[in-house]
């Protein structure tokens, strides 16, 4: 096996001969075998073990284990101890979820600190498994890649290697290690797919399990295909300050793959399949305005684009009780001036208003279905929402358009118009100069 693994480093370029390279090792015989292996080819071994600390007695002895075998042959060892229960709270999911979260951001701060490269203990069995564990809750393509060789700064140099092999190994080479007894469960889908599904399908069809390990390559190596495909799809679109995306239909539905695009997009969000199929079809039925939501972000279709934001669950108010009482972080900054000072060049950013037209308290607030005003020049009311459709504002930004309100009417859409009769006159003695600054938001709502 030794061998076998040196060849596979230098094929697949993971490792130079003797480069540092952290381990992570739980204590199982996966971890432990490639901690001996590794250790054999001369590479300096930096130990990391993750205590999860959910099987009392028995995580305390298979941190024991690991701290012995570092302590038996020299090597360096760093210990990280998490709290699968706080961060499920925190974030939800199930407890196997939280672990994972919290054991790759253990393995992403060691790479961060060096070595940068970490080697784990996957192997061609948990290949398989991840593979039918995704093909089951209907994660696509990426999830069919099942487990690459590498990802990031992360190598697996047991990916061609069985789980018999690897325990074949221990025990010539009386490598020690732990059992999870948590492994045996089958309330566990992936533990029904080792105990139950793999040998069923061996049984049907001897050499089923060796077929897969090949597919499961395969599959790895069309991901970096289909992935590039992808990208190339996208043309490099770039976020916006705020990160959202705008996607243009054409990059999604004209290259013959708008399920696999949708899904390196949105893969991220969780969104479920059936989702991204309601969502695909609003697109092709033109459905503007269509929303999708899911966690902390919502996907707009918008006129010809698709749009990709951070969910904003409630805007500010402010309150101006008069000219000289103002919110340091109000968008909006109203100042008196003299009517010489009118400069209509500065945009729509800038609203002059007659001083005797406005009266105090003013409210900005959100706009909100319903509201109407008589724009400048206009004899009628009009809508805002159908101001903003004529404005042909996108889907996202309607939502963070405010309203400037004095005496319970609607003097300025801000940005846009501004009410008929706040207009400067030729007899207007004195003016409002209203400038809005939509980037000064707080971050968290509040009123004032």
């Amino acid at each position: 096996m030794v061998d076998e693994v040196k060849r596979f480093l230098v094929s697949e370029a993971l490792l130079e001969p003797t480069e540092p390279v952290w381990v992570a090792v739980s204590g199982g015989v996966d971890s432990m075998v490639l901690l001996s292996v590794l250790h054999a080819l001369g590479h300096p071994c930096h130990v990391l073990h993750v205590d999860h600390g959910l099987r009392g007695e028995e995580s305390d002895a298979d941190r024991e284990l690991v701290v012995r075998w570092c302590e038996q042959h020299g090597l360096p060892l760093r210990i990280f101890r998490v709290d699968v229960k706080a961060e499920q709270d925190a974030h939800g999911g199930s407890r196997q979820m939280a672990a994972r979260s919290l054991r790759y951001a253990a393995f992403k701060k060691a790479v961060q600190d060096g070595p940068k490269k970490l080697a784990l203990a996957h192997h061609a069995d948990d290949a398989i498994e991840t593979f039918f564990v995704h093909v089951m809750r209907g994660l696509g393509l990426r999830g069919r890649g099942a487990i690459p060789t590498r990802s990031g700064p992360f190598i697996r140099p047991f990916r061609l290697h069985t789980r018999e092999a690897i325990e074949g190994y221990a025990q010539k080479y009386a490598i020690p290690y732990r059992e999870d007894a948590s492994n045996a469960d089958t309330h566990y889908l992936r533990n029904r797919i080792r105990h139950e599904l793999l040998p069923m399908l061996e049984e049907w069809r001897p050499g089923a399990r060796k077929v897969l390990h090949r597919d499961t390559v395969v599959f790895s190596e069309m991901q970096v295909a289909v992935e590039a495909q992808v990208q190339l799809a996208l043309g490099g679109l770039i976020a916006e300050a705020d990160g959202t995306l705008r996607v243009p239909f054409a990059c999604i539905l004209e290259g013959g793959i708008p399920r696999l695009v949708l899904r390196h997009l949105l893969g991220d969000l969780d969104f479920h399949p059936e989702r991204l199929e309601e969502l695909l079809r609003a697109m092709r039925d033109g459905h503007t305005g269509a929303e999708f939501q899911e966690g902390d972000h919502v996907v707009y279709v918008d006129r010809n684009s698709l749009v990709i934001t951070k969910r904003i669950d409630l805007l500010p108010t402010w309150h101006f009780p008069s000219l000289l009482e103002h919110s340091a972080d109000a968008p909006l900054t109203v100042t008196e001036c003299a009517v010489q000072e009118v400069d209509l060049s500065e945009g729509e950013a800038v609203a002059w208003m007659d001083a005797r037209s406005v009266g105090f308290p003013l409210e900005l607030r959100p706009w909100k279905a319903g509201d109407r005003m008589r724009p400048f020049g206009m004899k009628g009311s009009k809508l805002v929402s159908d101001m903003l459709i004529d404005a042909k504002v996108p889907r996202d930004r309607k939502e963070q358009v405010h309203v400037l309100v004095s005496e319970g009417s609607i003097v300025w859409l801000c940005g846009f118009r501004i009410a008929e009769g706040t207009q400067v006159a030729p007899d207007s003695e004195r003016v409002l100069r209203l400038s809005w600054e939509p980037k000064r938001h707080a971050t968290d709502p509040k009123s004032s």
